[in-house]
């Protein structure tokens, strides 16, 4: 046996507490690596009861937050939501401290100002529809309920918590409750310490006012943070601006452009009153008081105020057309002083063009740029602006030209990022057809026009998700049928689009297209087939899926038929019905086991098997991983599946997953991983089912006690504890059995360990549970 050190007993187990949702296989390397970070803190000294316990309580809470965001993430919005609500039921019974605090700000994602995170709540909040948000309201209420209980210690917290359950109230459509916390939030930043931390959280609840539609709350809110700001004493000048600008920008929004303009104009560091100054520009322009606008524009920087200026003439042209030309000319020839004159020339050009200024005026503009690289987007949007105003003739003409100048520049690195400009005008504007014309510019400079297939396809990606199908179908058309993967993918989801929309008549003729693939048809059948069943049409679904299935049984090669019999299940899967799934999946296994070459059998349904997973069908994923015939494959594939299966709180599937698995410590570190999920939702008696379950294998488990893994080899190597040795698992098995309150059954497994020291160190620990 290999010598055990007993100081690191709580490392080990520690890591599988902070692992036991982390995928067990070669991808968990990098969350494994995390966890041991974390687990270091409490390598050196045992930690105190109150310490221990809080720490399991959290890696508990920390656990169940990622499977809800996982759930959630995996369409599974109800069981996120059931979740959310059990884990702020558990927040709410912590004593008050930083840990509690920390918890509930990640959870709702008041983690303060700058920092860039989604929290659950805000997938919750954006997965759910606006007709049905009762699986977002129920979250909403259970944290408003822990929020109102924080500690006026944790002031700043508190604030900022109540403020964006708030503006989450007004997104489910109640604002009144939206108003009624921001009250409560307003009280809670009256103990906050500091003027600049104070104003910035009453900017924060002025602008929840704002979106709650409540203007007149809002002012008053930043009446009281003006006041802090103005205080703001910080050697940094820039933290005083950003709070000011702030202010400026809400009342701003609020219609209240007069005292914007005074705040912004008080503000000393240069750039940081552009953006306001010019939104209260066009305020004063909104109104009709276009000299006071004017003003405004004109006391800017000239390279701040160049593009507004355009824009302003733009929309000047229709009722003061010689004012509107003069300031266009100004805007023009200061922009010709800046370093940047030819780029900047483009943007000017184009906004006064969009905000109604003469198209033909911003033609003159672009043609005197000399650079081939910046006149080419140029001239493709001036080719848009003729477009949308129904020139067509004058618009291919400059379109042409555009295509024409992309091929006069020399560099190629600058002509494809011209290029990529000018795709991204067209598809910005839904324009593809020009986009398709763009895409022909590229050369092949081998046989294949790898390039313009690129191009091509995320053009066509574009097209899709703009949902127009039209426009897909001939991009798709566009790339050669040698690039069959490129087009089966774009046809396919064009396919699926159309049927989705009930054109079944525009989607069918998709399947007839040619193909190097002898699956593409059955495939393309397969999915308006899944479709139709989904839109009612029950006859038409069932006649599209026996024409899939009979092309697929006619396919000869084994690999191609039982990748096409597996799109068939999951068409099948996609519309609701398992059973005949399940015989498509054995018809795809059957036909594996045809294939004579073990290699190319086993990466069949290795392959089907993570398409299924993928696809958020661990199941079937399941099935199909227990049919790989090597060994080492299996096992990977199977827990794979079970890891979807975790995330997606498919227990059933979970459980059967564990059995098929040959691995003991596998076996364990699940049965453990899900024995967590049962406690979290407080049903401890199937937590303590699975903990014997666990117990049970972990006995088998080969090998010394406690043991490392070698990361890396040679002259510096690098090893780790072994978290998935015998004494790990059981150490946790006991700790967790602890956890739920039955000693004795955390006292007989600690007995199983062979090593006294580390029983020893293990029962003080559990103790600390009684």
């Amino acid at each position: 046996m290999s010598s055990f050190k007993p100081h690191k007993v709580l490392w080990k187990i520690s890591t599988i507490l902070c692992v036991s949702s982390a995928i067990a296989t070669s991808s968990a390397l990098q969350p494994v690596l995390a966890a041991v970070l974390v687990a270091q803190s409490v390598q050196n000294a045992a930690p105190t009861c109150q310490t221990e316990r809080q720490q399991s309580e959290e890696a508990l809470l920390n656990m169940g937050l990622e499977q809800a965001e996982q759930a959630i993430t995996n369409g599974r919005i109800e069981y996120g939501s059931q979740l959310l609500v059990m884990i702020l039921q558990r927040i709410r019974v912590m004593p008050n401290g930083s840990a509690r605090i920390g918890l509930l700000e990640r959870l709702v994602g008041s983690l303060g100002e700058n920092v860039a995170y989604s929290s659950p709540l805000d997938r919750l909040m954006q997965s759910v529809s606006p007709q049905q948000p009762q699986a977002a309201i129920a979250v909403l209420s259970a944290a408003f309920d822990v929020a109102q209980t924080i500690s006026p210690s944790y002031s700043a917290s508190k604030t900022r918590t109540l403020t964006a359950l708030a503006n989450d109230y007004t997104q489910v459509g109640q604002p009144d409750q939206s108003v009624n916390i921001l009250g409560q939030a307003m009280i809670a930043s009256n103990t906050i310490q500091g003027a600049e931390l104070k104003a910035i959280a009453l900017n924060g609840i002025a602008e929840a006012y704002k979106n709650a539609g409540q203007s007149d709350l809002a002012a008053r809110t930043l009446e009281r943070s003006l006041p802090l700001a103005q205080s703001i004493n910080d050697p940094n000048p820039y933290r005083r601006a950003a709070v000011l600008e702030r202010i400026a920008s809400i009342y701003e929004q609020i219609d209240m452009p007069d005292r914007a303009l005074s705040i912004a104009q008080s503000i000393p560091v240069p750039g940081y009153t552009a953006t306001v100054m010019v939104a209260v520009a066009e305020q004063y322009r909104e109104k009709g008081q276009v000299g006071r606008a004017l003003e405004v524009l004109q006391s800017l920087p000239t390279q701040d105020r160049v593009i507004p200026l355009a824009a302003f003439a733009g929309h000047l042209t229709a009722q003061q057309p010689q004012q509107a030309d003069e300031i266009y000319g100004q805007a023009v020839s200061e922009t010709r002083s800046l370093g940047t004159a030819d780029t900047a020339l483009v943007a000017v050009a184009r906004r006064y063009g969009e905000a109604g200024g003469l198209i033909a005026k911003a033609d003159e503009t672009v043609q005197t740029i000399a650079d081939p690289a910046v006149q080419a987007p140029g001239l493709g949007a001036i080719a848009l602006l003729y477009a949308q105003a129904g020139e067509e003739n004058r618009a291919e003409t400059r379109l042409g030209q555009a295509i024409e100048k992309l091929g006069t520049i020399p560099d190629v690195n600058a002509q494809n990022s011209a290029r990529q400009q000018l795709m991204d005008q067209v598809a910005e504007r839904g324009r593809y057809d020009y986009g398709v014309r763009i895409a022909q510019t590229i050369q092949a400079g081998e046989e294949i026009p790898f390039d313009r297939v690129d191009v091509l396809t995320a053009l066509g990606e574009r097209a899709i998700a703009d949902q127009r199908y039209d426009a897909a179908l001939q991009i798709t058309k566009q790339i050669p049928p040698s690039f069959a993967s490129w087009r089966d993918n774009l046809f396919s989801k064009t396919a699926r689009g159309l049927a989705h929309q009930g054109d079944i008549d525009a989607a069918l003729p998709i399947a007839q297209e040619a193909n190097v693939d002898l699956g593409f048809q059955p495939r393309i059948l397969a999915i308006i087939a899944a479709e139709s069943k989904l839109l009612g049409q029950s006859e038409q679904s069932t006649t599209l899926f026996n024409q899939a299935i009979a092309q697929a049984a006619s396919i000869d090669d084994a690999s191609t038929q039982t990748a096409v019999f597996g799109a068939i299940a999951q068409a099948y899967l996609t519309s609701g019905q398992e059973e005949q799934a399940i015989q498509m999946l054995d018809q795809a296994i059957a036909a594996a086991q045809t294939i004579e070459d073990s290699t190319s059998h086993t990466y069949a349904l290795r392959t089907l098997a993570e398409q299924l997973a993928f696809n958020k069908q661990p199941r079937a994923a399941l099935r199909v991983a227990e049919a790989i015939p090597e060994p080492s494959e299996r096992l990977a594939k199977i827990n794979e599946a079970i890891e979807k299966a975790i995330q997606m709180g498919d227990f059933p599937t979970v459980e059967t997953g564990i059995t098929r698995l040959n691995d003991p410590a596998l076996q364990s570190f699940w049965f453990i991983s899900l024995s967590d999920r049962y406690r979290l939702m407080d049903d401890r008696p199937q937590a303590a089912t699975l903990l014997n379950q666990a117990f049970q294998v972990a006995r088998t488990v080969p090998g010394d006690e406690s043991q490392t893994v070698m990361i890396r080899g040679g002259e510096a190597p690098l090893s780790m504890e072994d978290d998935r040795d015998r004494g790990s698992l059981l150490g946790a098995i006991a700790l967790r059995y602890a956890q739920l309150g039955q000693m004795s059954q955390a006292r007989q497994v600690i007995q199983t360990l062979q090593d006294a020291r580390l029983r020893q160190s293990l029962l003080q620990q559990v103790n600390c549970y009684r």
